[in-house]
């Protein structure tokens, strides 16, 4: 390897770093703001089963531009139902987890079961509680994208077109999300056994890590059971809409692994002997994730509306 690669390696490797403490803080915020009243399991089924059924439309790029906005819903042709068994695999998750959970949200009408599979319902999907948390995820999505543009993260990339529409593309930028998540969720799974354990330890992350600026984060990272804030059960619970017996079981096995303590004082992140390599190559992908992310919504000019002056923003002109 020459010296000008290992450079070029090692300059991608910290800014994979850098990005790391924004896109947790970005993942955890949208998860919370999907989940209305059900717990985190709910909530990444719901995720999971939501993204298979319009898979295709985010696979072809008229499409997505087709039904961008609020006012632009899918037609029901254009749905595919899912199979519990292909959700539970997306997810890592057991079998009869994902059943039991997915028969629960059909009695309460979030889902509807089809002869080829699970749909999310039409009464979930006209839902205040739905269309609002649309519009808080894309919120969402605009502050994370002005916030790593700030901090001086943003890849590089060509201009983007004019926007397609005057309107807000939630619907779009719903789905882009959700794909990103959802190979987030994959990686973490790989790792630690499951995306639910993935996420739960992001959580604990956060709760350990809070306020800490960059310098504290780097002496926490080499040395994360000195310097972490230790986490009562019962607020990362909370934070989860677990109970706490539940968010206990998860615990165990993220222990039995090596990815956390518990102390007197409460939960503490750790990372097992000898994962350095593997941290490295997630923080890695995720860079490639956010990459993908940001180059999709370029594509479809979101960005371009985004970074457009206000006044040109508000009338649709450039």
């Amino acid at each position: 390897m020459t010296s000008g690669t290992a450079n070029d390696t090692d300059g991608r490797l910290a800014l994979a770093w850098r990005m790391a403490p924004p896109t947790v803080d970005f993942i955890l915020k949208v998860e919370e703001a999907s989940r209305n009243t059900r717990d985190l399991i709910d909530g990444l089924l719901f995720a999971a089963i939501q993204s298979a059924n319009v898979s295709a439309i985010s696979n072809d790029p008229h499409l997505q531009l087709a039904y961008a906005t609020l006012a632009e819903a899918p037609p029901d042709d254009l749905r595919r139902p899912v199979s519990v068994s292909a959700i539970a695999h997306s997810l890592r998750m057991p079998f009869e987890t994902a059943r039991r959970r997915i028969q629960a949200l059909v009695r309460i009408g979030a889902m509807e079961v089809t002869p080829k599979g699970i749909l999310v319902s039409h009464r979930a999907l006209g839902g205040q509680e739905f269309l609002a948390n649309v519009f808080v995820r894309h919120e969402l999505l605009k502050a994370f994208y002005f916030e790593i543009k700030a901090l001086g993260l943003l890849p590089p990339g060509p201009p983007g077109p004019p926007p397609a529409s005057d309107d807000p593309p939630v619907r779009l930028t719903n789905r882009l999300i959700w794909e990103y998540m959802l190979r987030v969720a994959d990686e973490l799974g790989a790792t630690v056994g499951d995306a639910t354990n993935g996420v739960i330890l992001l959580a604990m992350v956060r709760e350990n890590t809070l306020g800490f600026g960059p310098d504290e984060l780097a002496a926490w990272a080499r040395d994360p059971l000195r310097l972490g804030r230790p986490v009562r059960n019962g607020r990362l619970a909370g934070h989860l809409n677990f109970s706490t017996e539940t968010l206990r079981r998860y615990v165990i096995a993220l222990e039995a692994r090596g990815f956390c303590v518990r102390g007197p004082l409460g939960l503490i992140a750790i990372a097992p002997p000898g994962i350095g390599d593997t941290l490295d190559r997630m923080v890695l992908d995720n860079l490639v994730n956010l990459q993908r992310l940001l180059g999709r919504l370029r594509q479809f000019g979101v960005l371009s509306m985004w970074d457009a002056p206000p006044a040109q923003a508000a009338t649709g002109t450039l």
